[in-house]
């Protein structure tokens, strides 16, 4: 039969801390859910289960590349004397290792003045 199953409890008295993280770490790797009950027996079990894309209890609605939706963006002010702001933005992305498309902002700004920028 090709039935899927719903949840899965995984009794994990015995198991130290880092092995019941290990079983969350997989658990997520395969987009399921998971979570650490005491089931009706007072047993410390990890009850995986499809991620149904519902938000359920202490869940976080992700959004792109595993953020939540409101940790998606930083918005910051860029003040800046003798730089052009492509200069500035490769300069903060070169620091923070990463590529500078990741900053988006609107227009540029004098290079030879005072300005300051929200990114």
């Amino acid at each position: 039969r090709n039935s899927e199953l719903e949840k899965v409890d995984i009794g994990v008295d015995p198991m130290s801390k880092e092995e019941r993280t290990a079983i969350h770490t997989i658990a997520k790797r395969f987009e399921l859910r998971s979570e650490t009950i005491t089931n009706e027996a007072k047993e410390k079990v990890i009850r995986i289960e499809k991620n149904t894309g519902k938000k359920g209890k202490g869940d976080i609605v992700r959004g792109e590349r595993g953020r939540s939706k409101q940790e998606k963006f930083l918005h910051f002010s860029l003040y800046k004397e003798n730089f052009s702001t492509g200069e500035c933005i490769s300069c903060m992305a070169r620091g923070a290792r990463t590529k500078d498309r990741f900053f988006s902002f609107a227009g540029t700004k004098d290079k030879r003045g005072r300005t300051l920028q929200r990114v």
